[in-house]
């Protein structure tokens, strides 16, 4: 389990799952965007905090605060979670366990038919 010191307290990571993704999107961090630049990183850094104290965002925002005015290092906070989330088991399965098969959206296969056999009716006429 990874871990972070806040503040002179230190905070336990919990796994990462998909519950914690959208609790985390709901505090302005978008873990399945992270390959995007993202010009939020304050906003990012306090869902993050929030998450790992269980605390409203407001109250993140003051820990942080003094965590940075203690002479502590945001960058500390950002290593954490990263650690946490490539280690998560939502983001790092096992590929010899996943069947890698892609099942298609076939929402529509009814229309799909329908309009590929009303194309195959509407050939142009053989006039004469």
């Amino acid at each position: 389990m990874t871990q972070v010191t806040i503040n002179g307290k230190i905070y336990n990571i919990p796994e990462v799952d998909f519950d914690t993704i959208c609790q985390l999107e709901e505090n302005g961090v978008y873990l399945l965007n992270m390959d995007r630049k993202n010009p939020k990183i304050a906003t990012m850094v306090r869902g993050i905090v929030a998450w790992i104290m269980g605390v409203e965002p407001e109250q993140a925002s003051r820990e942080i605060q003094a965590h940075i005015q203690n002479g502590g290092n945001i960058g500390d906070i950002i290593t954490a979670a990263s650690e946490a989330v490539t280690s998560s088991g939502f983001f790092n399965r096992n590929p010899q366990e996943s069947s890698n098969k892609t099942v298609p959206y076939e929402g529509n296969r009814e229309q799909r038919r329908r309009n590929k056999k009303s194309r195959s009716n509407t050939a142009p006429s053989q006039k004469s």
